[in-house]
């Protein structure tokens, strides 16, 4: 038998074929396995994110006319949150590399902070004007 054959599987190289005693083992490698674990989870967290979004545009559009009348608005704002969500993480790791993890975490709680303030005070701006 020949590499690439025809009893081969689709999409299969046919090594497995010629050696039928080498058995593949996926979860050998501690280091690939972490890495598909945190890709996953950066997966998870970024459908959780649009859902959220999604979830939020409901009042959204509420609050605002012009929102629920344009179906181009409603999608630059689900997909504005997802570009933060990439832009934040890709700083995040700039960040953490570059002044360290403890520095990026404050930061990280500081902006968190700030934006806690300025979500509590947008319903007050509301009722001012």
């Amino acid at each position: 038998m020949t590499l690439g054959s025809a009893s081969s599987l689709p999409g299969s190289s046919g090594y497995l074929d010629l050696h039928p005693d080498r058995k593949m083992f996926y979860f050998r490698n501690p280091y690939i396995l972490g890495l598909t674990v945190v890709a996953g989870i950066g997966g998870l967290l970024f459908g959780y994110d649009t859902g959220v979004i999604s979830g939020a545009l409901l009042y959204i559009k509420d609050d605002f006319e012009v929102v629920r009348n344009s179906s181009f608005l409603q999608e630059t704002i689900v997909s504005m949150a997802l570009v933060g969500a990439m832009i934040g993480a890709a700083a995040g790791g700039w960040i953490n590399d570059a002044y360290g993890r403890k520095k990026a975490t404050l930061l990280a709680d500081v902006v968190f902070a700030l934006g806690a303030i300025v979500m509590a005070a947008a319903p007050i701006h509301m009722f001012l004007f």
